[in-house]
C-alpha cells in the first residue's frame, strides 16, 4: 500500500510529463515557421542585405503600421489654457473640477495652482481677483506693437 506522500510524488511526476508534452504540442505549429524565418534571415545576412533592410525600408508583405487613434494627447497645461479661454476667472478648485469632469484628468487644486504659477511666470496666465485669466500672446514684431509716443502726430 502506497503512502499519501508516494502517491503525490508519482502524481507530480505524471503532471510534469504531461505539461512538457502539452507544451511540445502547442509549439509544434510555430516551429516550422520559426525555422523558415531563421533560414531567411541568415540568407539575407550572408548576402549583405541585412544593413540595408534594417535601415527602415518596409517589407512589401509586412502589415501596415497602425495609425494613431483616439483622442489627441493634451498636457495639463494645454487643458488649463482651454478652460481659461472658455471660462476666464476660475479658481484652482474649479479648474481642477473641470479637468476631472471634461477630460477625466484627476488633478488636485494644489497641482493646478503650481501649474498656473509657472504659467504666470511665463506670461501665459495671471491672477485676476479670486481666479485666473489667460493672457493672449503679445505681438512679436515691432510693426504690430502699438506706439505709445508722447509726441504729437507729425512731429
Amino acid at each position: 500500500m502506497a503512502t499519501t506522500y508516494q502517491y503525490l510524488l508519482r502524481r507530480k511526476a505524471e503532471l510534469e510529463t504531461r505539461m512538457v508534452e502539452a507544451q511540445k504540442r502547442a509549439q509544434a505549429p510555430f516551429e516550422g515557421e520559426l525555422r523558415a524565418i531563421i533560414v531567411a534571415l541568415d540568407a539575407l545576412k550572408q548576402a549583405g542585405m541585412s544593413e540595408r533592410l534594417s535601415a527602415g525600408e518596409p517589407a512589401p508583405f509586412a502589415p501596415p503600421a497602425p495609425g494613431k487613434r483616439g483622442r489627441r494627447g493634451r498636457s495639463t497645461r494645454d487643458m488649463i489654457l482651454i478652460i481659461l479661454t472658455q471660462a476666464p476667472g476660475l479658481n484652482e478648485a474649479e479648474i481642477a473640477r473641470q479637468l476631472d469632469h471634461r477630460w477625466s484628468r484627476p488633478v488636485t487644486p494644489t497641482q493646478v495652482g503650481r501649474e498656473l504659477e509657472q504659467m504666470e511666470i511665463e506670461g501665459m496666465a495671471r491672477r485676476s481677483g479670486a481666479g485666473w485669466i489667460r493672457i493672449e500672446e503679445a505681438p512679436q514684431n515691432a510693426e504690430e506693437r502699438p506706439s505709445f509716443s508722447l509726441a504729437a502726430p507729425g512731429h
